[in-house]
């Protein structure tokens, strides 16, 4: 399984569990309309998860049109690391149980 980072100014790298909490730490800096999210991407699944400043997480399927996005609102930090590594993992299974919101918010 190949797991890709994108950092909040845009860089990505080969992303591990271990690396979650200082990917999720990113979005403690200054708030930034261009840059306000880290997201974790399954590359095999294209599932992704992105984290925004706002506490704000989404789930998406890059490769696959016919299904929607769907989001979690007031998400803490903590919460963002949890769901971010059932990503890394490739827990795709449990991604789809929390109580996702259709859309992007």
């Amino acid at each position: 399984m190949s797991i890709t980072f994108t950092h909040r100014d845009g860089g990505m790298e080969d992303g591990t569990e271990a690396g979650v909490p200082s990917l999720v730490a990113e979005l403690d800096g200054p708030i930034d309309d261009e840059h306000p999210d880290v997201s974790v991407t399954d590359d095999d699944s294209s599932w992704i998860v992105s984290a925004f400043q706002d506490g704000t997480l989404v789930l998406e399927n890059l490769e696959d049109n016919d299904v929607q996005p769907r989001h979690l609102q007031h998400v803490s930090r903590a919460e963002m690391i949890r769901v971010m590594a059932i990503m890394v993992r490739g827990d795709l299974a449990a991604l789809q149980q929390l109580d996702w919101l259709p859309g992007y918010n």
